[in-house]
């Protein structure tokens, strides 16, 4: 089975301490069965902390994180214990692989980083094309030689986002992100927020389709749904498209309210794309 990667993927590096939106913050940490077996028998100082600091329930092993919601491991300066007293060997699956993902599809690894790191949002929108390579080979594919190499049928016309929502367009899709389950209280609060606005500025999204960075959004685009494409397994292309079209209306809807691209893109991919229930919910809309 050969592997795809986006060309973005090997110019990611976490930045640690500089991340203004950690992942080690706000995540429940699921231990995987070897590290768990490791930690449970480490000796030592360092062995004895972590098994004060992690609990196991239904026999899945997890980090107990702090009443702020951090890794207890989490040090002020964003850098974390463990791998300052023993590498990044020490590290869980979980932590160690993200934000990467590999998904199959047909005979193919697809495998990328997610979005809800700010450095991913960067790379996906500098200047760069959205390009993909496949392991072992130098050719470079664009999103439609991909499909073609995956045998999905999807017209050039649906592989990119057109703007050209009306304010109840809006409303609607504020009302599907308002009821997928909410990452935490802040997510309930933008949408209202947002809601206000759009009431009050109804022209803010005619506005903001004159200046949005067209290129960015079609790589968003393709980007989100190739996150996805595993699901074409279980779902319809029909319903990845729709997932697609609701996921980055909201995204246009945020940046044309808050100004942030990469931030409206990172805070929906933490909301959606790393809930299973929610993406389910969008794939089934």
């Amino acid at each position: 089975m050969q592997t795809v990667y986006p060309m973005f993927y090997k110019e990611f590096a976490c930045i640690a301490g500089e991340c203004k939106h950690s992942c080690c913050r706000g995540w429940e940490i699921d231990i995987d069965k070897s590290t768990a077996d490791k930690y449970m028998g480490m000796k030592g100082n360092l062995g004895d902390e972590i098994r004060a600091n992690v609990s196991c329930e239904n026999g899945v092993h997890s980090f107990i994180l702090t009443e702020d919601e951090k890794c207890p491991f989490l040090q002020e300066n964003g850098l974390c214990k463990l791998i300052l007293s023993a590498g990044e060997e020490i590290l869980c699956d979980i932590c160690a692989n993200h934000p990467r993902f590999f998904t199959v599809f047909n005979d193919y690894e697809l495998a990328g980083v997610g979005l809800s790191c700010e450095v991913s949002c960067n790379l996906l929108l500098g200047d760069a094309p959205l390009s993909f390579y496949v392991e072992g080979t130098s050719e470079l594919l664009n999103f439609s030689d991909l499909l073609d190499l995956l045998n999905i049928n999807i017209p050039s016309q649906q592989q990119d986002f057109y703007p050209g929502l009306s304010i109840d367009d809006a409303m609607e899709v504020l009302d599907i992100m308002d009821s997928t389950e909410p990452i935490d209280d802040r997510w309930k609060m933008d949408i209202a927020s947002f809601r206000e606005y759009a009431q009050n500025t109804p022209d803010f999204l005619e506005k903001y389709s004159k200046s949005m960075p067209a290129k960015s959004f079609k790589k968003m685009y393709q980007y989100i749904m190739y996150r996805q494409l595993e699901k074409l397994s279980e779902y319809s292309l029909e319903d990845l498209l729709i997932y697609t079209d609701i996921s980055v209306e909201y995204i246009f809807i945020a940046a044309a309210i808050r100004g942030d691209l990469g931030e409206a893109l990172r805070r929906w991919s933490e909301q959606i794309e790393y809930c299973p229930e929610n993406v389910a919910m969008l794939l089934k809309m």
